[in-house]
């Protein structure tokens, strides 16, 4: 049985961490385990199909896992700084995004349109995001990922191979 973490967000937020998964998703790897250079079985790949049809809601509801858990605090953390550095980087002729991330700055305008009038406001958002990554339940998450660890790491009880008769 998995423990998954129930999250009930108003729209601002549900923005937020719609945003905050763009952003992870749009980097190169970061949806590989680290242990098996594999894809994560359940990461945050999974988010955009529950959350995007909630966007426009007045609240929306997310059933995390303790890894997607994990995760999501990672990208919020990158996403805030994405947005304190949106704020102070012009955007210079021939309208090359803000970012160095793809699709960053499509993603942000659709999502918050006034940034795109008022660039600015990109830093009440990641003040925003730094609050919403603190209310998360980070360290029960972690907890229950180490749990999982060491469950998956004790030594199971081994046959001695020359013993092939109890097999």
């Amino acid at each position: 049985m998995t423990t998954r973490f129930a999250l009930r967000l108003p729209q601002r937020q549900a923005r937020l961490v719609a945003l905050a998964v763009a952003y992870h998703l749009a980097r190169p790897g970061a949806e590989l385990d680290r242990d098996t250079m594999r894809e994560y079985e359940h990461g945050l790949a999974e988010v955009p199909h529950t959350l995007d049809p909630q966007l426009d809601a007045q609240e929306a509801t997310l059933e995390l896992g303790p890894l997607q858990v994990t995760l999501l605090s990672t990208a919020l953390s990158s996403t805030v700084n994405e947005l304190k550095t949106y704020a102070l980087l012009d955007t210079p002729p021939g309208g090359r995004p803000r970012s160095a991330a793809p699709a960053f700055d499509n993603k942000l305008r659709s999502l918050f349109p006034q940034v795109a009038a008022d660039p600015p406001a990109a830093l009440d958002l990641a003040g925003e995001a730094a609050i919403l990554r603190r209310q998360l339940p980070l360290a029960r998450a972690r907890e229950l990922l180490e749990e999982q660890r060491t469950a998956d790491q004790k030594p199971r009880a081994r046959k001695k191979p020359w013993q092939f008769w109890k097999r």
